[in-house]
C-alpha cells in the first residue's frame, strides 16, 4: 500500500460503487422487462410461468452443473 488510493470517477465516487449501482439498476430492469408469461414443457407436464423465473432457473441449473461436473470427474479419477 504505497499511499495509492483506489481509482475514482471524476465526481469523486469510487469506481466500485458506480459499478455496483449500474449492476443493481441492470438487474432491476432485467426483472421488470422479463415479466411476461410463457409456457414451459417439462416433457411430462407443462406449466405457465413468468419468463424471468425460467431464465433464473436456467442460470441456477447451469451454475449447479458447472459446480458439480468437475467434482464428479475428480472423484472418478481417484
Amino acid at each position: 500500500m504505497n499511499g495509492e488510493t483506489s481509482p475514482r470517477a471524476p465526481s469523486g465516487i469510487p469506481w466500485r460503487v458506480i459499478l455496483w449501482v449500474v449492476l443493481a439498476v441492470y438487474a432491476a430492469l432485467f426483472l421488470v422487462l422479463n415479466n411476461e408469461q410463457t409456457d414451459v414443457s417439462f416433457v411430462f407436464f407443462t406449466i405457465e410461468t413468468k419468463l424471468i423465473w425460467l431464465v433464473l432457473m436456467s442460470m441456477a441449473l447451469g451454475a449447479g452443473l458447472m459446480w458439480l461436473g468437475p467434482r464428479l470427474l475428480r472423484d472418478r479419477r481417484r
